[in-house]
């Protein structure tokens, strides 16, 4: 997971699939679902977590059981839910940086047959980045969050049930990424020696965010005599947002010798800001559901619709905007069977149709702009499926493989009124691997292999002297790789857990090219060069893209998880700590010396004491080593990085009821 956003329009990756584009109408191949609700739009996705029942990532192509149509996976999300039991909390934590986080849920019996639960978290951070351009003093960094769930559970016979969720999210401050100019220097990877990502110098002091977000869900169930059962789903979110950045991340200097310093940015410079004016997202779902014997089937129809207007803003000479309006509708049908060919062999079969329209236009925010209005409208429907076999060879193992086609429809772009498109992109992907509980129940480990290919794969192209944002269509786009995972109970006290992935991608399109970043200095290119064309800025060096990996993939990613207890008379002293690894990976389609998310190990820690009564006291930790590195970076104006948060630590203190 990463963004270039700050706090908000998260973008998923699984098994090396994702979308680079920070635009905020960009669609992504990994969906979220949340609380049975699809969630599509990036600045939907923002919402904070809290109160969550269970996280689950459900990997390779997804959609013949419920939601919408994935060819990545699925992260799918559940809060808890209200019942009869009071399952109660109050949480408050404060830490570095005057971070302090508030959090409280409780369940409530209105009447025999109605419960509700309430749940809501409070954030807020002060400014820790001193902008220098302005003198001394804190400027970014700061933000105040408040997010509210209520939910209402009612059954008032065992045949029907219904369940409705209304929620909120209000955000505010100067935390979008904050970019820092030259903060790479020519010819090296990560971060130069002298950076400091307590300091930097903006010559547009812009940096803002502001998302207000309401939506609901209603969940109606019916369970017949015959045993089956119908559910309808129903979701409707709304969203207003807009966020700006000193996007070349310096000051300008109109001096040549400036080129490639820290802080500086030569002759011109961007500020931008991009944001929802009018957002609406709609989506309903049927699913009727059996069981017979050895089968169980379920078939389903779900729709969506999106409609909203975009705002794209820049600050600087010339001044100009754009609005971008886009509406998204599509319809599905899908089903899915699983049968019991014995006691030990089980076949699961899938299938899905979906149709999907997208209709996208740009016209000029202010008069004598560059901006030209335009329009576009894309439209395909396409079959997919999927058949997994699981084989229960013993009461430890399991064995399971599954071949299953997912697409991506037809995508639309139309940043600051550059419009472009890109056809439907179509995979299929095999896994095999093994499930197995061993030692008594002691240990668990499973692991998969797999391989995909994704044909016609849309790809976006992001910077470059052009400084454009375009879709392209790659002919294949080939991948495989390797998951293992393991838990395991050394003791009754001791718990280890690890996990570790291998993955590798790689574009198979000899003619396919991006444009090689524009920096100043320009960026050390690592493919190919094109040729030359001419762009609105000067003349644009286009590189061969062929065979290189996708971006923000790297080939190993690993966590270690060590859990301990010690049990006292009146409750426990426990010591947790969880560390990531992740290799490094090209931040573009292109490859560079300079531009590469870096490798890197971050820890994190909590330690406390839990009494028998419910009152936990704990020291958190993350970043616990205090390893910045570049996460991302800006490509057209200077060596530009953005970076993740340095080391925090606090106390927090949690009572359950």
């Amino acid at each position: 997971i990463e963004t270039s956003n700050g706090r908000t329009q998260p973008r998923f990756y699984l098994r090396g699939m994702g979308n680079i584009d920070f635009d905020v109408n960009a669609n992504q191949p990994v969906a979220m679902i949340f609380d049975e609700i699809s969630l599509e739009n990036n600045t939907v996705r923002s919402l904070p977590l809290f109160d969550i029942q269970r996280i689950e990532v459900l990997k390779g192509p997804q959609g013949s059981l419920f939601g919408r149509n994935t060819n990545a996976g699925v992260i799918k999300i559940d809060s808890v839910k209200p019942t009869a039991d009071r399952n109660a909390y109050v949480s408050l934590s404060y830490g570095s940086r005057s971070t302090l986080i508030a959090e409280a849920a409780s369940n409530f019996t209105l009447t025999d047959t109605l419960m509700m639960r309430g749940s809501l978290k409070y954030q807020e951070r002060d400014a820790w980045i001193d902008n220098t351009y302005n003198g001394p003093g804190d400027d970014f960094g700061e933000f105040q969050e408040f997010a509210w769930r209520l939910q209402f559970m009612w059954q008032p016979s065992d045949s029907f049930s219904g369940w409705l969720k209304l929620h909120g999210f209000d955000q505010e401050g100067s935390d979008p990424n904050v970019f820092y100019a030259n903060a790479i220097e020519k010819g090296t990877s990560g971060l130069r020696p002298e950076f400091d990502e307590t300091i930097a110098s903006h010559d547009n002091e812009v940096a803002s965010m502001d998302t207000e977000h309401f939506g609901g869900a209603l969940n109606l169930q019916w369970t017949f005599g015959n045993g089956m059962t119908l559910t309808s789903v129903t979701g409707y979110d709304t969203v207003e947002n807009f966020q700006s950045a000193d996007v070349d991340g310096g000051e300008i200097s109109f001096n040549p010798a400036d080129a490639g310093e820290l802080g500086k940015q030569l002759f011109f410079g961007v500020a931008t800001g991009d944001g929802l004016l009018d957002h609406y997202q709609l989506t309903q779902e049927l699913r009727l559901a059996g069981t017979r014997d050895r089968l169980f089937y379920q078939v389903g129809l779900f729709y969506f619709d999106e409609d909203f207007d975009l705002l794209n803003q820049s600050f600087t000479f010339p001044p100009d905007s754009a609005l971008v309006s886009q509406q998204t509708t599509s319809w599905a049908l899908f089903g899915q069977m699983d049968y019991e060919l014995s006691d030990d062999w089980n076949l699961t079969v899938g299938a899905r149709w979906t149709d999907d329209e997208k209709d996208l236009s740009v016209a000029p925010a202010v008069p004598d702009g560059f901006v030209s209005p335009d329009s576009i409208s894309v439209g395909d429907d396409f079959f997919n499926w999927d058949v997994a076999l699981n084989w229960r060879a013993s009461d430890e193992w399991t064995w399971f493989g599954r071949i299953a086609t997912g697409s991506r429809g037809p995508v639309t772009l139309g940043r600051f009124g550059f419009v472009s498109a890109a056809d439907t992109e179509d995979t299929i992907s095999g896994e095999i691997g093994f499930k197995s509980l061993l030692a008594g129940d002691r240990v668990r480990w499973n692991t998969s292999v797999y391989t995909m290919r994704t044909d016609d794969q849309q790809l976006t192209a992001t910077g470059g002297v052009a400084n454009v944002n375009q879709l392209l269509n790659a002919d294949k786009v080939t991948g495989y790789g390797a998951e293992t995972e393991i838990d395991f109970m050394v003791t009754e006290n001791l718990l280890l857990s690890a996990n570790l992935a291998y993955n590798k991608t790689e574009i198979d399109d000899p003619g396919l090219k991006d444009d090689l970043c524009g920096s100043t200095p320009v960026c050390t290119g690592l493919d190919p060069i094109a040729g030359m064309r001419d762009g609105p800025f000067g003349p644009v060096t286009e590189v061969f893209i062929d065979g290189n990996p996708l971006p923000r993939t790297p080939k190993w990613i690993a966590n270690f998880i060590l859990q301990y207890t010690h049990p006292l008379d009146s409750g426990d002293l426990y010591f947790n700590t969880d560390w990531n690894y992740r290799d490094e990976s090209n931040l573009f389609l292109h490859r560079s010396v300079e531009f590469v998310q870096e490798e890197r190990w971050l820890g994190g820690l909590r330690a406390g004491y839990r009494t028998d009564s419910g009152l936990d006291f704990a020291v958190v930790g993350r970043n616990i080593t205090d390893e910045v590195v570049v996460e991302g970076g800006i490509n057209f104006l200077n060596l530009t990085a953005f970076v993740n948060d340095p080391r925090y630590w606090g106390f927090e203190f949690r009572a359950n009821f």
